[in-house]
């Protein structure tokens, strides 16, 4: 236990966590908290590539001893408690940030980003785990994740949550009073997260980044009030001044409707990071330029209109335009209705970004309608895909990042023994088989994952087809006229 301890207090030193200076106070409170009786013992310190290494050896001896139970939230609970002890109070955090963004916002950031890994709030361990590639489509190249990071419950762990007394504190997982919290058996411990406060339109936001990140810097932007997801013009005012206080990140919205909205409606936040997704990279179909604002219709497998220009106040002008226009927008020929019965099933997914001394707006245009043959909603995955992905396509699968859940490692490695050494496959890999037919007769045993991967490229461009708006369109022609309408219309 001692030579963890050790192990972990040189990594938080070499990695500037602390100064050497705090050596014995951090020394001191480890061992109580990990009960361990003190000593003059010199251990020399081994280094670590991640605190997870020295972690995962205290957390098994506490297990050993009965002091802690032996299941993945006992453990995450427990550790972010030894993490805890090296971290700043929130308001050192703070000033900290304030007083490098001065100087350089994006060393400010950086620097909060590194702390946030160092600390091990963002478990970088676990997300090196993740499965990573890209492969070319039609549409440029599409990025493949296989989510390996974020640990399923285990059934301990599940029963634990259940016997466990439900509270609304924190309201949900975003709420600033996560900064902090201990956890239990039904919510994450979040002993060493820490927040950044910043003005954004004269309202509260806060800023943190993901604890399982999907691409470098992968931050949340969160409002102080916990108020519901909604897109309206000040969300399209709200992202581009993100993207001028933070002009080396991106930031998006998830949609704010059920079906082609994101996992949290429940509270107002916007995702970000610094990282360019293939939407980038998109070909233009159709360009207009009026009033010194760019429109531009991109070849991409979702609906997507590009505002280019100098002026934020234009941006948003013209956005608000479209989003208005886009929730009335009503044609039988292709299916789309904007209400039912009052409810409205239009929306977007904004992202903003500054490029080439210019803001971009990428207005990605959604709809939620269901039918009795599709009642997870018409312009979703089809059925016949949900064998690879079946939940809602978020914002950052929109800009062409797909990911994917774990268990199609396993499914996979199952179809290769069911090709390569005639064994039956489970009912869990059969679901592939019908796919696994399209292509089999391309595999090889030299080949097998690089076709695997590519053929997941290819389905993954299908899903996001499944959600493009205009996808029952002979051609480009309805979506050129819809935005042709909206730049005619007075504003």
């Amino acid at each position: 236990m001692k030579q963890n301890v050790e192990n972990l207090i040189n990594y938080a030193i070499t990695h500037k966590v602390i100064a050497a200076r705090d050596y014995r106070y951090v020394k001191n409170q480890l061992y109580n908290l990990l009960k361990i009786e003190g000593s003059n013992e010199k251990i020399t310190p081994a280094k670590l590539k991640y605190p997870s290494e020295a972690l995962n050896n205290i957390l098994d001896k506490l297990v050993l001893a009965k002091e802690l139970e032996d299941n993945i939230v006992a453990r995450d609970n427990f550790d972010t408690k030894i993490m805890n002890v090296f971290a700043k109070m929130p308001s050192v955090i703070q000033n900290e940030f304030d007083e490098m963004r001065k100087v350089d916002i994006k060393q400010a950031t950086t620097s909060l980003y590194n702390y946030a890994i160092n600390t091990n709030y963002i478990r970088q361990d676990r997300i090196d785990k993740n499965i990573f590639f890209q492969g070319n489509s039609k549409y440029g190249d599409l990025e493949i994740t296989i989510n390996l990071s974020k640990p399923e419950k285990d059934p301990a762990a599940i029963k634990a949550a259940a016997a466990s007394k439900s509270t609304n504190y924190p309201l949900c997982v975003l709420c600033p009073e996560n900064e902090g919290f201990s956890g239990n058996a039904r919510r994450d411990a979040r002993d060493q997260h820490r927040l950044i406060a910043f003005n954004l339109l004269d309202e509260t936001w806060y800023l943190q980044y993901s604890p399982y990140i999907y691409y470098p810097e992968h931050l949340i932007v969160l409002k102080e009030e916990h108020e519901p997801m909604s897109i309206n013009e000040k969300t399209f005012r709200r992202l581009l001044h993100l993207v001028k206080i933070f002009p080396h990140y991106f930031f998006g919205s998830n949609a704010d409707l059920p079906i082609v909205g994101g996992s949290i409606l429940n509270h107002e936040h916007y995702q970000g990071g610094r990282y360019e997704f293939p939407i980038e990279k998109a070909e233009v179909l159709y360009r207009e330029v009026k009033d010194g604002v760019t429109f531009t219709l991109i070849d991409w497998p979702l609906a997507t209109i590009r505002l280019r220009g100098k002026s934020i106040d234009k941006l948003v002008l013209y956005a608000k335009s479209i989003f208005n226009s886009w929730k009335n927008y009503n044609n039988n020929e292709l299916n789309l209705k904007s209400h039912t019965e009052g409810e409205r099933h239009h929306t977007v997914t904004p992202i903003a970004r500054f490029k080439n001394e210019a803001y971009e707006l990428d207005l990605i245009l959604r709809s939620n309608i269901t039918t009795k043959e599709h009642p997870l909603g018409l312009f979703h995955p089809e059925s016949t895909k949900w064998h690879i992905k079946k939940e809602n396509i978020g914002l950052i699968e929109a800009m062409g990042l797909a990911i994917l859940p774990g268990r199609l490692l396993t499914e996979f490695a199952e179809l290769k023994e069911y090709l390569f050494n005639g064994k039956a496959l489970s009912k869990n890999a059969v679901k592939h088989q019908e796919w696994l037919n399209t292509f089999k007769d391309d595999v090889n045993l030299t080949n097998y994952d690089a076709v695997i991967n590519r053929e997941l490229v290819q389905k993954f461009a299908s899903i996001l087809e499944d959600c493009h708006v205009f996808k029952f369109a002979p051609n480009l022609d309805p979506f050129i006229s819809f935005l042709k309408e909206v730049l005619n219309n007075e504003i």
